[in-house]
């Protein structure tokens, strides 16, 4: 075995032992998100999407109040300010940190659905589908409501291990966040703004995206290892 050889090996077991748990996490969601996207293109989940949207249609009056507050709560605006109030607190702590990776994770987030919209330029639902809410003009795949709440409630979940709050504290982050990401995916199928494809895109996309970054800056996060040291 040459030397450059011995030395790429190095690198991949080294690469490996570091991101033990995030390289399969990202990589496999980058895969199902690539599938997807080109049964998508080709047409192969039309009817998948169709089964989906009319078992969530039968919901329909009966949810209302509710797949609105989700929607709304998954919007740009709402989370910018968790993001915003939360890069605040983990300032004034002195975790930034935390707080450069709350940013990057969300912003990321954001920076890559723009990208990704762009290339797959899907056309939004039709106005059969619109419900209450009129549909936005932007492209549709992936759903940028899924994949920013899955970005930023993602990174937020991870910030409160790397802090070890308290294990309460940190089941609710992590339920109510889920909770959370799913209902805001539910509502963009509920009101007619997406495909369920959509949806899963924008999750998909969002989990690679946060474990790769996860992976890359708290690689000993799992429980048994232990978190890198505080840096201020």
């Amino acid at each position: 075995m040459s030397l450059a050889t011995s030395r790429a090996a190095l690198l991949l077991v080294r690469l490996w032992r570091r991101h033990h748990w995030s390289i399969p996490l990202s990589i496999g969601s980058a895969i199902c998100f690539a599938r997807l996207a080109r049964e998508m293109t080709e047409g192969e989940v039309d009817a998948l999407d169709l089964g989906v949207e009319h078992a969530i249609g039968a919901w329909r009056g009966s949810v209302d109040g509710a797949m609105l507050g989700f929607t709304q709560a998954g919007d740009l605006l709402s989370m910018g300010l968790v993001a915003t109030a939360s890069l605040a607190a983990l300032a004034l702590v002195g975790r930034r940190r935390e707080a450069r990776f709350l940013f990057i994770g969300a912003s990321g987030s954001l920076a890559l659905n723009v990208l990704l919209k762009a290339a797959f330029h899907r056309a939004r639902p039709g106005v059969d589908l619109e419900y209450l809410l009129p549909t936005p003009t932007s492209m549709s795949f992936p759903s940028g409501h899924t994949m920013g709440t899955t970005g930023v409630v993602g990174c937020l979940i991870v910030v409160a291990h790397v802090l070890q709050l308290p294990r309460p504290v940190r089941w609710g982050v992590t339920v109510l966040g889920s909770t959370l990401v799913l209902g805001v995916g539910l509502s963009r199928v509920y009101f007619g703004a997406h495909y369920p494809s959509d949806v899963l895109g924008g999750f998909l996309a969002a989990a690679a995206w946060v474990s790769a970054l996860t992976g890359w800056a708290y690689p000993r996060l799992l429980a048994g290892e232990s978190a890198p040291p505080h840096r201020p």
